[in-house]
């Protein structure tokens, strides 16, 4: 298997199992992303020494992304730092930090790997396959009354989608994050019908046998998954994104055509009227319209993190170590027998964790890759290029919604195709619209 395959293959498996959040998972998949991270520079050496190059022949994307290359790891130097001297739990700093160096491999990988425009495309399609085989399954246990989890029974969530995932709501975050990938994939296909009414019949026969067709089903398939997952804030986010990355596009990108107002307009008419109703949106309205203050103690929680980090707002009181600190410094006001693993706001933990300045660099790194997506839907000619950069808006502002209530981003399935996301906003930013080959690269 070469090492294209891999990735592919490494991807498609990030959500198995429970999201990759067990010891052995995430730890099998760090070995291979440096493994693969290893390959790929070695290829790129062979290159530079066959073509008697003076330098790497590093993508045009990597090559502009050394900002949030230098932010990624910088971070990963600040961690040990905090594991060495800082940390209230050092092995629990030891464990986020070697999850943490993954992610920065990861996205340092998916800068080299990720150098053509097939691969962009390919990469999207694997995320969306993922996220439709969890859909299917979480889907099928639901509706069925099976409810397994991961190849063994579930003991909570029941009635809900879960896929693979041990929380619905992480369930939703991957469904967000790959329906946004899938949505800017449509967008950057843009059909257009012109000529006679016979040329026009044939231009429509063409895109009903394209896999337009087949990617738009399966994103269908995807927001019943989310629908039944009954995650509040994961379906708020998912279609206030939409709405919010479907303005952006329209007020900002290039040659738009009318297909693409029909294509936003279809999937929010579609998905909410039609597949939504259906498959019960009024069970996630319901519990939407009975949460209150009174029911919900994230609110306490997220108070008592920001309380936390401010007794160490600069050094935090260490990566990965909410679950050893939190049980002795929540109030009183939180109930006793509630067990937090982790704070329910990704804000207010990374905050408390990571101390002010790396929390200011991982923000930066985010808001880096937001605007990027940005500026390939208003700079880039390619229709393709722009629907990426959609893409990554979409998925960045439905993450930063849902983050407010949720930890999304502990978990490490969906934080590494958050990351695989950043890495989209430099490569729809920069990369060259045609393809291009390497002697040792394929």
């Amino acid at each position: 298997m070469n090492r294209w395959n891999a990735f592919r293959v490494l991807v498609f498996l990030l959500p198995l199992p429970f999201g990759l959040d067990t010891g052995w998972a995430w730890s099998f998949a760090g070995m291979t992303v440096f493994a693969l991270l290893a390959l790929e520079l070695r290829s790129l050496s062979m290159s530079q020494r066959f073509n008697q190059l003076p330098y790497l022949p590093l993508p045009v994307a990597f090559r502009h992304a050394a900002l949030p290359l230098a932010l990624i790891w910088g971070v990963q130097i600040w961690c040990v730092v905090q594991w060495l001297v800082f940390s209230l739990s050092p092995h629990d700093s030891l464990v986020s930090l070697q999850k943490g160096v993954t992610y920065a491999g990861f996205f340092t990988l998916c800068l080299l790997i990720i150098d053509t425009r097939q691969r962009v495309k390919e990469i999207i399609w694997i995320v969306v396959l993922a996220a439709a085989a969890q859909a299917i399954y979480g889907s099928t246990m639901t509706l069925s009354g099976v409810e397994y989890g991961f190849f063994q029974p579930k003991d909570k969530y029941q009635g809900v989608a879960t896929g693979t995932f041990l929380n619905r709501n992480h369930l939703a975050g991957f469904m967000e994050l790959s329906l946004a990938l899938g949505i800017g994939l449509l967008l950057g296909q843009p059909a257009s019908y012109s000529g006679s009414l016979r040329q026009r019949a044939r231009q429509v026969v063409k895109m009903l046998l394209s896999t337009k067709v087949i990617l738009r089903l399966l994103l269908a398939v995807l927001v019943i998954a989310l629908v039944l997952s009954r995650s509040r804030m994961g379906n708020s986010a998912f279609f206030a994104s939409l709405l919010i990355a479907g303005g952006l596009a329209l007020l900002l990108m290039r040659n738009k055509t009318t297909a693409t107002t029909v294509l936003l307009s279809s999937l929010l008419i579609i998905d909410i009227a039609i597949v939504g109703t259906f498959f019960g949106v009024d069970k996630v309205a319901e519990r939407l319209q009975k949460t209150t203050t009174d029911t919900e103690s994230r609110d306490e929680v997220t108070r008592d993190t920001i309380n936390l980090w401010k007794e160490y707002p600069v050094t935090g009181i260490g990566a990965g170590t909410f679950i050893y600190v939190f049980p002795s410094e929540k109030s009183d006001d939180i109930n006793s027998t509630q067990y937090y693993n982790n704070a329910h706001n990704d804000y207010a933990q990374f905050l408390a964790e990571f101390g002010l300045p790396a929390f200011l660099a991982l923000g930066l790194l985010v808001l880096w890759a937001f605007w990027s997506g940005v500026a390939a839907m208003r700079q880039r000619n390619s229709s393709f290029y722009q629907g990426v950069g959609f893409a990554v808006t979409m998925a960045i502002v439905a993450i930063g919604i849902h983050s407010t209530v949720d930890f999304n981003l502990q978990i490490p399935a969906n934080a590494m195709v958050f990351v695989l996301i950043l890495a989209l906003g430099a490569i729809a930013r920069w990369s060259p619209h045609q393809n291009r080959t390497h002697s040792f690269r394929r």
